[in-house]
């Protein structure tokens, strides 16, 4: 799998500053198109970032080393994720990989995306020894329910996807 490299300059954290190792990968929409979430992401005023975004023709596009912390999930609020829970009060930026596909929120994946996304969370997965299951691999707004994020993308399909 071939990955663009779009590093930012702000908009993200040196390093993992978390007592617990990266194993959770939180899927994301972009409610926008590619340009405008590297836009969006390259403005210090803007405060956010993702390790990755799946762009709808199945790029891959990094913005965050994985060694680093982007802020992606940050605020939490009417969780269900139940390892952010267990975590509390622990920031999930600090041990989760985020991965943003490109769409608008009312649609699912494209088919190239949909390819794209499960070779990356399972390329991800297998860096860190993360199990592919619902535990370990969850919508936003499992985290931050004042998000509709990822919108229309079925987590649940997806992950039974990478698991298959």
């Amino acid at each position: 799998m071939a990955v663009i490299e779009h590093p930012l300059a702000t908009n993200y954290h040196s390093g993992r500053h978390s007592p617990y190792r990266v194993d959770l990968i939180v899927i994301h929409v972009t409610e926008g198109d590619a340009a405008s979430v590297v836009a969006w992401f390259s403005d210090p005023a803007a405060d956010v970032s993702a390790h990755y975004m799946v762009r709808k023709d199945g790029a891959v596009v990094q913005f965050v080393d994985e060694g680093d912390t982007a802020w992606h999930a940050g605020r939490v609020h009417g969780c269900t994720a139940s390892l952010v829970l267990e975590r509390m009060p622990a920031n999930p930026n600090g041990y989760s990989i985020g991965i943003e596909h490109e769409g608008d929120g009312t649609h699912e994946l494209t088919t190239e995306q949909r390819a794209a996304s499960v070779a990356l969370i399972r390329d991800i997965a297998n860096r860190h020894g993360i199990p592919l299951d619902r535990t370990h691999i969850v919508g936003h707004r499992e985290i931050y329910d004042f998000k509709t994020c990822p919108g229309a993308i079925d987590v649940d399909v997806l992950v039974a996807e990478v698991g298959a």
